[in-house]
C-alpha cells in the first residue's frame, strides 16, 4: 500500500475539553480519555505522537509512561505531520490522524468495540454478572437482582445483547421467573406477558413481538 505524508489536528485535539491542566495521564488513563485501546496508545507514544512523556518508576512495579495535563493541552494544539506508512504504524493508530483505507476503518471499529467491551467489564463484572444469574435462578427478578449488585436492568439486558454466555446463562437462568411454567399453553402469549411473567419465553416472546413493530 503507498504511503504518503498528511498534516492535521493531533488525535488529543477533540479530547481537550477532557483534560484536567493540574493532573497526570499514565498510558491507561490516556486510553480511557481517548475512549481508545491500551495498545494504541502506547503505539502512539512509541511513534512519538506524544512527546514530553517520561518514565515515572513505580515502587513495586515496572516504570510506566506519565503526562502532565499541561503537556497534553500543549500537544493538542499542534498539528501532526505523519507518513501514512501502514508497514510502520498501527492501522487504528492511522484512523485516528485521518487514513479511512478499509483496513484503518475496520481497525478502528474492532478498537472501539475492545473499547466499550472493556468499559463494560469494569462496570458489570464477572462477580456482579455470576450474582445476577444466582439471584434470578432463584427467582429474584431481574430489576431487583440489577439492583442488588449496583447495576440497572438495562445494563444486564445491554450484556445479553452482545455477549452470547451471559445471554445463554442469562435466558437459562430465567426460566425460574415463568409464572405459569414453560409448559403452560399460554407460556410465551401476550396474556402471559401482561400478567407480569418475565420468564425466559415470555422475554423472547416480547422481544420479538417488538421486533415486529419496528419493521
Amino acid at each position: 500500500m503507498p504511503s504518503k505524508i498528511v498534516t492535521g489536528p493531533h488525535p488529543l485535539a477533540e479530547y481537550t475539553g477532557r483534560i484536567d491542566p493540574g493532573a497526570r495521564y499514565t498510558v491507561r488513563a490516556l486510553a480511557e480519555l481517548m475512549e481508545a485501546s491500551v495498545s494504541s496508545v502506547r503505539g502512539m507514544a512509541a511513534y512519538g505522537w506524544l512527546p514530553g512523556g517520561r518514565l515515572a518508576p513505580t515502587p513495586g512495579t515496572k516504570p510506566h509512561w506519565e503526562w502532565t495535563g499541561k503537556e497534553l493541552l500543549r500537544r493538542a494544539q499542534r498539528r501532526l505531520r505523519v507518513v501514512l506508512d501502514h508497514d510502520r504504524f498501527a492501522p487504528a493508530s492511522l484512523y485516528r490522524v485521518g487514513c479511512r483505507c478499509d483496513r484503518c476503518v475496520a481497525a478502528h471499529v474492532e478498537e472501539s468495540r475492545e473499547w466499550r467491551h472493556n468499559l463494560a467489564d469494569e462496570r458489570f463484572p464477572a462477580t456482579a454478572r455470576n450474582r445476577v444469574l444466582e439471584l434470578v435462578s432463584t427467582g429474584t427478578p431481574v430489576p431487583k437482582a440489577a439492583d442488588e449488585v449496583g447495576v440497572t436492568a438495562a445494563t444486564v439486558y445491554g450484556r445479553a445483547a452482545w455477549d452470547r454466555t451471559f445471554a445463554e446463562a442469562l435466558d437459562k437462568a430465567g426460566a425460574a421467573l415463568c409464572l405459569l411454567g414453560e409448559d403452560n399453553p399460554w407460556c410465551a402469549r401476550p396474556t402471559a406477558y401482561r400478567q407480569g411473567c418475565r420468564g425466559t419465553q415470555c422475554r423472547k416472546w416480547r422481544r420479538e413481538a417488538a421486533r415486529k413493530e419496528r419493521a
